[in-house]
């Protein structure tokens, strides 16, 4: 009635504030993120007790919450903590029978070598689905842009001592990765020591032959800033879907925040090489 009211111009002052005010909060609403399809997204945020929350994007409500089983005090994982959530399964073509879920990576302990922790959670009804400990550490998480045929995500799990592990653990998601072996790299940045560095894989794991999803790594590049004068803050890369047209589009995109200067990755790379 008051938009009516606002539209006929018949509308008091009062009436104009409330509407106002109702125009307000509509914009603010409409500002959150949505998908292609116009859909709201609900954002899940983990903190490092090992409590998920879903929250709804377009009005910050809680949609529901869950103290992880998994990141819970016992006697075999006696300080656990929550390290990140990744989405793990979006089923586009299985969306009537399935529900998208997310990977809730962990640890036993807050050091870095201790063994991490993987539960599965249902994003629309906040149900943990599953869960088991990891047999090796967690250092780096690197979602790779391959699907099996269930539309899980494959991962890799680095751990401390610089092995590559692969997710899930079944015959089609090594089929798959094989495929891409040589074409998959990534890089680690040791901001307190002012080093980036650039990684891709080996063969199997030395001594790990009967394990086909464990792989070693090595160093393909590195970049030192000297630390008198520069330190990293940060880093930030494009989106992982975003489509690259051209050579140029790699570099231009790619920047890696200092203290007093901004370098672009081509600026790095041809400094490195000269």
């Amino acid at each position: 009635m008051l938009k009516v009211k606002g539209t006929l111009m018949l509308a008091s002052a009062e009436d104009v504030a409330a509407i106002q005010g109702m125009r307000l909060r509509s914009s603010e609403k409409s500002k959150m993120t949505r998908d292609h399809n116009g859909f709201r997204k609900l954002l899940i945020v983990l903190t490092k007790s090992g409590k998920l929350f879903a929250l709804h994007t377009g009005d910050g409500r809680i949609v529901w919450s869950l103290l992880l089983n998994s990141l819970r005090q016992s006697e075999a994982c006696e300080n656990p903590t929550g390290i990140n959530v990744y989405q793990w399964q979006v089923p586009h073509h299985h969306a009537m029978n399935e529900n998208p879920s997310v990977l809730v990576v962990g640890r036993c302990k807050p050091s870095s070598d201790a063994p991490g922790i993987f539960s599965f959670v249902d994003t629309y009804t906040g149900k943990e689905l599953k869960s088991f400990s990891l047999d090796h550490s967690v250092a780096q998480v690197i979602p790779l842009p391959f699907t099996d045929s269930t539309e899980q995500r494959l991962h890799l799990l680095i751990d401390t001592s610089g092995q590559a592990h692969l997710y899930p653990r079944a015959p089609e998601a090594v089929a798959i990765f094989q495929l891409e072996f040589s074409n998959i790299y990534w890089y680690s940045v040791e901001a307190d020591s002012g080093v980036i560095k650039g990684h891709g894989l080996k063969s199997n794991c030395d001594g790990e032959v009967a394990n086909n999803y464990c792989f070693g790594t090595r160093e393909v590049w590195s970049i030192v800033f000297p630390s008198e004068s520069e330190k990293i803050i940060t880093t930030i890369t494009r989106n992982s879907n975003e489509v690259v047209f051209s050579f140029w589009s790699i570099f231009y995109d790619y920047h890696f925040f200092l203290s007093s200067k901004i370098y672009s990755l081509y600026d790095l790379l041809t400094a490195f090489a000269g």
